[in-house]
């Protein structure tokens, strides 16, 4: 029986979990430097977000994301919106 809420749940991408190795091969060497210096902090890395200004890496510490930009610049406190 398919309610409502499992048809909304099976067509969104967030119900899988992204392998951190898959994710991990697909940044720049920048952003896994980035990456490597949140994770000291205690972030994790979640997701990766296309934008129109480029790839951005999304890392979660307690809820609350940190991102990286193409570049390997970190913005500690991002305007982006995490679903839960």
């Amino acid at each position: 029986m398919t309610t409502p809420d499992n048809e909304n749940y099976s067509s969104e991408r967030r119900h899988s979990i992204p392998n951190k190795h898959i994710l991990w091969s697909q940044l720049s060497v920048t952003q896994q430097a980035a990456v490597s210096s949140l994770d000291h902090y205690g972030y994790e890395l979640s997701f990766i977000r296309e934008t129109d200004s480029g790839m951005q890496v999304v890392m979660l510490m307690n809820g609350a994301p940190a991102c990286i930009d193409e570049d390997g610049n970190i913005n500690p406190q991002p305007d982006i919106a995490i679903r839960k």
